[in-house]
């Protein structure tokens, strides 16, 4: 073998050497903050948080969504629909039954209407300027940090926070994902931005 073909298998060698060669596995640091990651959620859930809404909530982590919105300028109100579905049930190994979350494959929605606050100093006036007539406060309900939350008259949750109100709408039903249940126990992990 001639002097050059030794030279270059040597360095081929010791590059392949030194490539292979454990090192400090460092990750990439994400660049962009990962929704909802500044909320608590409980262990098995997801988070989503929405800074230009103003709102942020943790969900089942089985539950997939597909988020549609709608603004009106004139009524300075932002409507996002949650379309969520319970993740079905997934696939096993043969010979052994599949994994199902309680309700795997029911559907429903949810519907977070934020408002702009405009100087009403409480609920009950917000909701007489707005709905005059039409609706009352039932009763007060904790959601998150917000400043006054209560009960509509018609179902729907309302929370007064600094700047803003949100209103959250479940819709489901008998035979469809029970949304009730599931939000009624995290209304605590609401994180309202302003």
């Amino acid at each position: 073998m001639s002097q050059t073909v030794r030279v270059v298998t040597s360095a081929i060698l010791a590059l392949a050497v030194v490539a292979c060669q454990p090192g400090t596995n460092t990750h990439p640091t994400p660049s962009v903050a990962q929704i909802g990651s500044d909320l608590h959620c409980r262990s098995g859930d997801h988070g989503y948080e929405d800074n230009q809404a103003g709102w942020g909530f943790c969900y089942p982590g089985t539950w997939k969504y597909t988020l549609r919105s709608q603004y009106n300028a004139d009524a300075r109100e932002l409507d996002l629909t949650f379309d969520i579905t319970n993740v079905p049930c997934a696939s096993a190994p043969p010979n052994t039954k599949p994994v199902c979350s309680p309700g795997a494959g029911l559907f429903a929605f949810m519907i977070v209407s934020t408002y702009s606050r405009a100087g009403a100093p409480d609920l009950t006036s917000w909701v007489q300027a707005k709905f005059p007539g039409k609706l009352t406060l039932q009763g007060s309900v904790d959601w998150g940090n917000s400043k006054e939350a209560a009960m509509l008259s018609d179902g729907r949750r309302i929370a007064l926070t600094p700047n803003q109100v949100v209103i959250l709408e479940l819709r489901s039903g008998f035979g469809l994902l029970d949304l009730e249940s599931a939000m009624a126990t995290r209304l605590g992990t609401w994180k309202f931005l302003y």
